[in-house]
């Protein structure tokens, strides 16, 4: 029976995947957007603040809710870019199992993953771009006083304000730049998260929940090493509005700042990105569940 129940859970509908996996990244993300904002603006910031201080400057000076500004943002984010990238994802993986009577190998599984990952990419970039715009929004060291108004009230105001004034091509601001950050991601989550479960299974060093956990912490650190820079670039360039280009700010940066100076914020990115895949994928593992127990056929 578990056999059978297992088979199905591999073939689930790309659109129940879309679906369920949106709403498991709902959930996360919920819980890691004070990281996602410290992040970005410990990278828009010109001097050298720790995570730490950043977090109490805001919760100090701009009160709790500030940590979680741009949040209906990065929901929106999940609804665009992690249905997408899911469905493909599930629907292509399928695919290979249909017709070849087999789970893809470890080399497919990262080809389908980038496939997707640039699917969802190129559907979630108009959120991204607003979501950067929010959590940027205002004096980036908490406790100046600012005169200046917040430029955008939430997240359909900067869409409206955005396409208004920039036009609608705006919203892919930087689009060649979240396809590249997705393909890194998609190799170095696919490619260590496997790696590291398969050792982990062969050396008896754990198995269920841990070995998840264990395999998430350590994926998500070599995927948070090898994106890093290229979201770091990204964030410069999609918080502009215009009159420069993203090589312009890899040689300043680089130039200017120096090599290591890529990984900025990468405490806030790597935590963000271990907490986000544990939780997203033990809900969706949930929902799975809940969603067989109630949708069981032959």
């Amino acid at each position: 029976m578990s056999q059978k129940i297992e088979s199905k859970k591999k073939n689930v509908p790309w659109y129940v995947a879309m679906v369920l996996g949106g709403m498991a990244g709902m959930v996360a993300t919920t819980t890691v957007h004070p990281l996602d904002l410290i992040k970005v603006r410990l990278q828009l910031l010109s001097r050298y603040c720790t995570t730490r201080e950043m977090a109490r400057l805001i919760v100090r000076c701009r009160g709790y809710r500030a940590l979680y500004a741009g949040l209906s943002a990065g929901l929106m984010r999940q609804t665009t870019y992690t249905t997408t990238r899911l469905g493909v994802y599930h629907a292509l993986y399928n695919i290979y199992q249909r017709e070849d009577q087999r789970d893809p190998a470890i080399y497919e599984k990262i080809a389908v993953g980038i496939t997707a990952g640039l699917a969802g990419a190129l559907a979630g970039n108009p959120s991204e771009v607003i979501l950067v715009r929010l959590m940027s929004d205002g004096p980036l060291e908490p406790c100046i006083a600012c005169s200046c108004p917040k430029r955008y009230r939430g997240t359909f105001h900067a869409l409206q304000k955005i396409c208004k004034e920039e036009g609608v091509r705006a919203l892919w601001r930087g689009g060649t730049l979240t396809l590249g950050r997705s393909v890194l991601v998609s190799i170095g989550q696919l490619g260590s998260y496997s790696q590291v479960r398969e050792i982990f299974r062969e050396k008896k060093l754990a198995k269920g929940l841990s070995l998840h956990v264990y395999a998430s912490l350590i994926s998500s650190f070599v995927t948070a090493v090898v994106s890093l820079p290229i979201d770091l670039v990204k964030t410069r360039y999609q918080v502009r509005q215009g009159g420069v280009r993203h090589s312009q700010i890899f040689y300043d940066i680089y130039y200017r700042k120096g090599l290591l100076y890529f990984w900025k914020g990468f405490v806030p990115y790597y935590v963000r990105m271990a907490i986000h895949t544990i939780i997203s994928l033990l809900v969706f593992d949930e929902l799975n569940k809940i969603y067989y127990n109630e949708y069981k056929y032959d």
